[in-house]
Parts: structure tokens; sequence; C-alpha cells
């Protein structure tokens, strides 16, 4: 059996203009050569692959056969490849890294990853990104045996020695649990104490460094996971502290309350961007970082525009007194 030569990206690429412009002539137009540059071209492409591409005599204009519109499809994925191929190594002239390396704890909300990581590729479509998700002091770990390069996550369960930082905006954590839980329909008058039921706390993964924080009950479940952790909240297994983002469509919908106890305070997790200071990223790791300090700001202010009370009709807004301005002299 003959086997097919192999054809060169320049005739691929040419059979897609073709394709694509609808003749011969308009693809010489499109690729500023002769009629006849492309006519050869075609012909030799057919002859290589033992194939005819082109139905030239039923109609006025040539029309892809059945595995001429095969080979185009095939085509257009080498044509592809040989794009991304271009693009990787401008970036390397350019100076870029060949891949971004990320662990972000988990209590950093999914929605803002998601925005990071959309821009990060809209701006670096070349760049691939390897990303970690971790728990607690899983980041540092991470970032110290050189899985990573770049960390999120929170000083409280990092030791900062050898890491540059940068603060970055936290997550509002709150009490939340079912609403049959019973911490969830107690009163004011007569409130119950969170420490007599079940509390499920995120702990880290690793049993031999097991930490785990913000504890009020006397019974603890420790769950190393936050989205297992989310399940078994709305399953009403327990009580716990969550990411305010992570929790606020389940409060919305009913499906979680968020609960007033006098034994447990809210807080802000903190949180920081990490690096090693003699391991720098490069210009994509750089830009991820710096997208990810103002897009936390920007969330946060998405947020407040979104909870500011509404004007309602009828009732006027007390005007301020302007001071009158002063005579120039």
């Amino acid at each position: 059996m003959k086997s097919a030569a192999t054809p060169s990206i320049d005739q691929l690429l040419v059979l897609l203009v073709v394709a694509e412009a609808g003749s011969f002539s308009a693809a010489a137009k499109r690729l500023g050569r002769a009629t006849s540059a492309i006519s050869y071209a075609i012909d030799t492409l057919e002859a290589q692959l033992g194939l005819s591409l082109f139905d030239r005599g039923t109609t006025r204009k040539p029309k892809l056969t059945q595995q001429g519109e095969a080979i185009v499809s095939e085509a257009r994925a080498v044509a592809h490849s040989v794009e991304t191929l271009r693009a990787r190594v401008r970036g390397f002239l350019d100076g870029l890294e060949p891949e971004v390396s990320l662990v972000v704890d988990s209590m950093l909300p999914s929605d803002r990853l998601t925005a990071l990581l959309r821009e990060f590729h809209g701006q670096f479509p070349s760049v691939p990104v390897r990303l970690l998700v971790q728990t607690l002091g899983g980041v540092e770990r991470v970032i110290r045996n050189g899985h990573a390069r770049i960390g999120v996550g929170s000083q409280l369960h990092m030791d900062m020695t050898g890491f540059r930082r940068i603060d970055i905006k936290g997550v509002r954590v709150i009490p939340v649990a079912a609403p049959d839980h019973p911490l969830a329909k107690a009163s004011t008058v007569a409130p119950l104490q969170a420490r007599d039921f079940v509390q499920l706390v995120l702990a880290e993964r690793s049993a031999a460094e097991s930490r785990d924080f913000g504890v009020v009950s006397l019974n603890t479940w420790r769950v190393g996971d936050q989205a297992a952790r989310h399940k078994l909240l709305l399953a009403g297994l327990g009580w716990g502290g969550m990411p305010e983002p992570v929790v606020r469509a389940d409060i919305e919908s009913g499906r979680l309350v968020r609960l007033n106890l006098p034994d447990w305070r809210g807080a802000e997790h903190i949180m920081q961007a990490i690096h090693k200071t003699d391991t720098p990223p490069g210009p994509a790791g750089r830009w991820l970082i710096e997208r990810l300090v103002t897009l936390s700001d920007e969330v946060e202010a998405t947020v407040q525009e979104t909870t500011k009370p509404i004007k309602r009709r009828g009732h006027r807004q007390p005007q301020r007194r302007v001071p009158a301005r002063k005579r120039r002299s």
C-alpha cells in the first residue's frame, strides 16, 4: 500500500484559505499570490495525499469533496497547533515563564478565582496554568516543596520566613447552619450555646500536622475539604463558619441561615499572595498577583454596591447645606 507524503504547513494553510474564500482566485488575493500558484499548491497536495480534495467538474467553483472536508478539519487542528507554537515562542522571547503554578487556600471564593483565571487566559493565552487547592497550612507546604510557585493563603496558617508577602482582600467568615438546625430556630430571647452542638471545622488534610482554628464547640467534626463541609452544613449535620461569598446564595434561597451566636465571633479571613523570595515569578505570574489584588477590591466594591439601601419613592433624602463660595478679591 502506497503511503501518503507529509504535506507542508504552507500547503495546509493554502487549503484552508481556499476553503474559506470559496475559490482559487479569492484565495490568491488574500495570500497575495498568483492564482496559478494556488492551483499548483492544491494539485501538489492532492497528489501527495492521493486524494481529490475538490470537485472541479460538477460545479462552477471548486467544492470540497467528503474526503476534502475531513482533511480541512484536520488542517484546522494543525493550523491551531502552529499558532499555539508561535505564541509560545513569542512568549519565551518576551521572557514569559513556560507555566504558572498556583496553589490557593480553599477559603478563597471560587468566583474570585474563576474571574482571575479567565482574565489571565485572555492576557496570556499561551501560558498554561497548574492549579492546586489546599486547606490552611497546606498552601505553605506546597510552596516550600516546589510544587507551586505562587500561593494564596492566610498568614495565620503560614510561616512567612523566606516568603515575599503581598496583601490581598480577605474573606468574611460567618456562622451558618441549615434552617431546621436548633441554633437556627433559637430566639434572641432564649439563645442557645453554640458549644453544645456539633461544629464542622475545616482542618488540615495532613493527619501528622492537623490543626484547626476557630473552634468553639465541645463536639467538633474536622473536615479536610471545604466542599464536603459545605454539603454537611446543607444536610443539617452541624454548624460552622463559612466564607460569606460561598454561602451567600444559600442564605438568600433559605438553604442556610446566618446564626447570631454570642459565643462565636465572626472574623475576616485575612489573605496574602506569597512566593519564595529567591524564586520570584515571571511577567505572567507578576500580572496574576497584581490582578488578584485589584480584582479583590473590585469584588468587594461590587458587594457593597449591591447591598446599598434602596431609596424608596416618597421619601425625601435630607439635603446637605452647601457652603457659599468665597468671593474673589
